[in-house]
């Protein structure tokens, strides 16, 4: 458990943008990961045993990733209550930064640091159409759009490699698709990451938000955001669940589990 919230990045989302592009200055890569409540409990990621092995390499990526964001008021809860018990966090507090926020954050926030032409992004999602609706509405944002393909398919790394030369590009990565299928798929092909000089997000279902956001009539997979108020109300995940309790159930069962997380590993102190 210790590790998990010790790796959780703890700062503000403006800072984050500059420790990201100052590892990336640095590293000439980065791979971030978000992690929110229902994924502990469905990846046991604080059992130190009942663990499938499948598990045991995801919680092992999480740990070896560059950055790992929270995600969800249910995690911050619990980190705020662990921070008055476990002396060596960083913070009292996590600020949420949930990957549908942040996403568009930072890239709004490096398009405004940099060229925007210098930024080159790669989008890796599962159904075709999303992927290059995608891709159609990030160029109409001025983003250089270099290559979109769906998941049905290994992501063709040539057309990294053989894509347009800018002098001293940003590569940014949008990879899509459920826990922990996506983050494995980052680690194994970590080599190919850390040589084409990527920035690599695991995004989850960001691309249906963002393709929802310009598609008026109801199309499957796509799910629009709740509006402004309902999230400043913390009360997002509820309007999904009534608005998709299919899709949403599973997430928003896990997460119910929280005040046994925090009478186990916060009040009686087990493993």
């Amino acid at each position: 458990m210790k590790e998990i919230l010790e790796k959780l990045y703890p700062y503000s989302a403006n800072k984050a943008v500059d420790d990201i592009l100052n590892t990336y200055d640095n590293q000439k890569y980065v791979v971030w990961n978000f992690i929110y409540f229902a994924v502990i409990e469905q990846q046991k990621l604080f059992y130190s045993w009942k663990k499938t092995t499948e598990q045991k390499e995801y919680k092992k990526y999480l740990l070896n990733s560059d950055f790992l964001f929270p995600d969800g008021i249910a995690l911050q809860t619990f980190y705020k209550i662990a921070a008055k018990r476990l002396w060596n966090l960083k913070t009292k507090k996590l600020d949420n930064l949930n990957w549908t926020d942040f996403i568009p954050y930072f890239l709004d926030e490096a398009k405004k640091r940099y060229w925007s032409q210098r930024l080159k992004l790669y989008l890796y999602w599962s159904k075709p159409e999303i992927a290059e609706e995608c891709k159609k509405i990030y160029s109409k944002k001025w983003f250089n759009v270099i290559y979109a393909q769906d998941w049905f398919s290994w992501f063709d790394w040539e057309n990294v490699d053989n894509s347009s030369t800018t002098e001293n590009p940003i590569n940014i990565m949008l990879i899509a698709r459920w826990t922990p299928t996506q983050e494995m798929r980052v680690q194994k092909n970590l080599s190919k990451i850390k040589n084409n000089k990527l920035i690599v997000f695991t995004v989850w279902w960001l691309f249906d938000f963002i393709a929802a956001s310009w598609w008026n009539e109801k199309i499957q997979w796509v799910q629009k955001r709740a509006p402004k108020f309902i999230r400043k109300m913390k009360l997002e995940r509820l309007r999904r669940l009534i608005t998709d309790p299919k899709r949403n159930w599973k997430k928003v069962k896990s997460t119910l589990t929280l005040p046994m997380y925090i009478l186990k590993y916060l009040l009686l102190k087990k493993e």
